[in-house]
């Protein structure tokens, strides 16, 4: 199954790529744009799993050693993710219009380029992608050598790393949402933003987990501990998830409206004219009030068939999400104004090309290790669990 997945996701993922490579010569600001939403949406699968395993880490849980090595696989393909990283690198000053503004003649501007300069910006993206890179190479290689060594130590040192791991990934992820993403409009700022990302990735994993294990559970050994209760347990985290994301957004918006300062309303502004305001209104259902309703209800929480469904409405609302922060900002040239409601057909491949060959990359790692770790201590709980002995 998983071979027949990466070889499928592979193929997508190589037509789109060429796709989005014609797309840059077509129109290389449009291709920026939508390279980072495709970037961004990737790497916040590797990212959020990433946060999902330290917390399993520190806290244990049916729903982390089911999901271990899902998460596992999808971190292993950060170091990927950092060599795609490359062509926001180089375009970064089509994308960002700081980088074209001179600060004597923007009061606002200028008293953020101790932090808003071109070279301080590169040398923080390479920081965040090494600290990443390193966070995933300890995780998973010492996750490798307990496969065959149930010794203490190992287990110990995980939870150390996950323990530290956690502030690093919190303090990193903030400062790169607010370099990759808040400083698109350098005259806005928002004190939540990067908890807003932190709970959109963990709300994507924890999605994007559920749609594996309920593929993973027709085959053993999946088929003899992924059970109606235990999907009932991760429904309920992704519809914890959803609801923190609501607050979080709302609570964004409230503090800024209720402070009516121009240079941060007309943020919100830009996201509700010219079209814009028909993708508010789907995240407020799609991201949130429809997934919200859907898993209150007990039953289809406990059944993969309906599970599934919601769980890649996340997933899809999140590049959606993503998409509704990226594009309607003032255009890096200046004088550019804020685009019109458009949907560039190179935001669709440039999805499906990281997407595809992100899915292909993490099939490959997921096949290529037991699915259950084999001397994890909580281990023989679970199947105690389910066989009753």
């Amino acid at each position: 199954m998983l071979t027949s997945l990466r070889n499928r996701a592979l193929i997508v993922g190589l037509i789109g790529a060429v796709l989005t490579i014609i797309g840059a010569f077509v129109n290389f600001e449009e291709f920026l744009r939508g390279y980072l939403i495709a970037y961004i949406w990737v790497m916040g699968l590797s990212l959020g799993s990433m946060a999902l395993l330290m917390t399993g880490h520190m806290s244990g849980g049916n729903w982390w050693m089911m999901s271990r090595r899902i998460y596992e696989a999808a971190v292993r393909c950060v170091p990927m993710l950092a060599v795609l990283f490359l062509p926001i690198l180089i375009g970064a000053s089509h994308l960002y219009r700081w980088m074209h503004i001179a600060p004597n003649t923007d009061s606002i501007f200028s008293e953020k380029t101790w932090w808003l300069n071109t070279t301080w910006w590169t040398i923080r993206a390479v920081i965040y992608l090494v600290l990443w890179i390193v966070l995933s190479l300890l995780l998973t290689r010492l996750s490798a050598r307990q496969d065959d060594d149930a010794s203490p130590a190992i287990w110990k040192r995980l939870k150390v790393i996950s323990g530290i791991g956690l502030l690093i990934w919190a303090w990193s992820l903030t400062f790169a949402a607010v370099d990759w993403g808040m400083s698109l409009d350098p005259h806005w700022f928002s004190t939540i933003y990067g908890m807003l990302y932190m709970i959109g990735e963990a709300l994507s994993a924890m999605a994007f987990s559920i749609m594996i294990l309920s593929a993973l559970q027709k085959y053993p050994p999946m088929d003899a501990v992924v059970r109606p209760g235990r999907l009932h347990d991760l429904g309920k985290l992704m519809l914890a998830f959803t609801m923190v994301w609501a607050y979080f957004s709302f609570s964004q918006w409230l503090i800024i409206w209720m402070g009516n300062l121009p240079e941060e309303i007309a943020w919100y502004l830009h996201r509700i004219k010219s079209g814009w305001g028909y993708i508010a209104l789907a995240l407020v259902f799609g991201q949130f009030a429809l997934p919200f309703a859907m898993l209150l209800s007990r039953n289809l929480k406990r059944n993969a068939r309906r599970l599934v469904p919601v769980a890649i409405l996340v997933i899809a609302m999140r590049a959606v999400d993503l998409y509704w922060y990226v594009v309607p900002n003032p255009g890096a040239q200046p004088g550019q104004e804020v685009p019109h409601l458009t949907i560039h057909w190179v935001y669709i491949t440039a999805l499906v090309a990281l997407g595809g060959l992100w899915l292909a990359a993490f099939a490959a790692y997921l096949n290529s290790r037991p699915l259950l770790v084999r001397t994890e201590p909580m281990l023989p709980r679970l199947w105690e669990q389910e066989h009753g002995h």
